[in-house]
């Protein structure tokens, strides 16, 4: 994304939103930010964890994190 629809995300533009799909659930599908950066080495199955992001006092939202390769 390189433009913010929604209050509280102007400095964080540009992001990556992926869509994630549970393993434990394969029809079902997430969308969300992905919180390693417009930089990170993307690629289709890449596994990805839940993380949270604080985005006020008091509010997190869910996103999501590039597992590390052992």
């Amino acid at each position: 994304m390189r433009q913010s629809f929604l209050p509280g995300f102007d400095r964080d533009v540009p992001f990556v939103l992926v869509d994630v799909e549970l393993s434990t659930q394969p029809d079902l599908r997430l969308i969300g930010r992905l919180v390693d950066g417009p930089n990170a080495t993307l690629r289709v199955g890449a596994p990805v964890r839940l993380t949270f992001e604080d985005i006020d006092d008091g509010v997190a939202i869910p996103a999501w994190a590039l597992e590390q390769s052992n």
